[in-house]
């Protein structure tokens, strides 16, 4: 039997280049336009993006239905953890080469009845909502008025209707009694100024349609307690001021009182913190692996410094930390939101990842 429900597959945006000229939309369009000038494949990787946009609104999670045969729901947004079995929503996601109109929407709608009535799923969804990108007039004004809708679609799918033809008569029996006891006011068409807005608030917007991203937020002060995160960058720091000044790197506290340690290691952590919320307004404002890139960028332009003779740990630090400083960065649609304390934090990223270190170990 297939699957009942799939994970969404994540777009397949490149996460890391920015729009060049030549591939960034003519200025003059609107992404709605845009939209509209779109491939089938186009539109559905936006259909995707906006929908796992749509797991941060108010949705326990968003899956995919498995299988080619998706009994009318290409998706399923869950409001609790009974998933299909409790309160759900599903979305049928569709670019038709023309506009969506009653006679395409009925043998959807008669799919999912006919699954619930058979008990494919428990419950009957509390939103059926037609994803499209142009819905026909005539459809619009029927959901406007679900007792019409009703009406015409028990017309259209009546026993020996063409579009009920696939059914055998007690499926078709028990789809349509169930659509006499059903609230039409359940189907629906997304509006797509209204998928444009909440897809503005994922990740792919700015890569898709050529926007500039939002503002970066101001980044706070690094807490006066040390956090679990930070535990391996600062015990590389500490084996450096127990080399350079002899602080003794059994305890953060011994560097803290330390005049000049104390100091080095508090701009370390801004610098840290400043890197982080970097990380996470690019979680939040572009394609996964846009940060991460960075983080390589960055990486392959000073780790040859860990193979190189220094007099010591913090003199390697140093040369780290002022190369990743002056390094002109590639192509990432970050760049104009890095600060000059990001970079040194990436580099305290990267240490703690083990990607770095100041003081090597004799042979290692």
């Amino acid at each position: 039997m297939e699957p009942l429900f799939t994970d969404l597959p994540l777009p397949s945006q490149t996460p890391v280049t920015v729009l060049s000229p030549m591939m960034a939309p003519p200025p003059h369009m609107t992404p709605k336009q845009i939209l509209m000038s779109q491939s089938a494949e186009q539109w559905e990787e936006f259909v995707r993006e906006w929908l796992l946009a749509l797991k941060g609104t108010g949705y326990v999670d968003v899956v995919g239905m498995g299988g080619a045969n998706d009994r009318g729901a290409d998706v399923a947004a869950f409001l609790t953890q009974r998933k299909t079995d409790g309160p759900w929503h599903c979305f049928q996601c569709k670019r038709y080469e023309r506009s969506l109109t009653p006679a395409i929407a009925y043998p959807e709608m008669l799919k999912i009845l006919a699954a619930v009535a058979v008990r494919r799923y428990r419950e009957f969804p509390e939103r059926y909502v037609f994803v499209a990108p142009r819905i026909g007039a005539s459809l619009v004004q029927l959901l406007a008025k679900p007792g019409e809708l009703k009406d015409e679609f028990l017309r259209a799918v009546a026993p020996g209707s063409r579009l009920s033809a696939e059914y055998d008569d007690d499926t078709l029996a028990a789809a349509l009694d169930l659509a006499q006891v059903t609230d039409f006011s359940c189907f629906e068409a997304a509006n797509l100024d209204k998928i444009l807005e909440q897809h503005a608030e994922g990740p792919y917007h700015a890569q898709r349609f050529g926007t500039p991203l939002k503002p970066r937020p101001a980044t706070g002060q690094p807490p006066m307690e040390h956090t679990a995160n930070e535990a391996r960058y600062i015990q590389l720091l500490l084996e450096v001021y127990e080399e350079r000044w002899g602080c003794p790197a059994d305890s953060p506290l011994n560097a803290r009182a330390h005049p000049h340690a104390g100091r080095h290691l508090q701009s370390q952590r801004e610098a840290f913190f400043c890197a982080d919320a970097l990380r996470l307004f690019a979680r939040d404002s572009v394609p996964p692996g846009t940060f991460e890139a960075l983080q390589d960028d960055i990486y392959n332009r000073v780790a040859d410094f860990e193979l190189r003779d220094f007099p010591n740990g913090y003199e390697r630090l140093n040369k780290v930390l002022d190369t990743a400083g002056d390094m002109p960065l590639a192509n990432n649609i970050l760049v104009d939101y890095v600060h000059s304390n990001d970079r040194k934090g990436i580099c305290h990223q990267l240490a703690n990842d083990d990607r770095l270190t100041w003081c090597p170990k004799e042979g290692s």
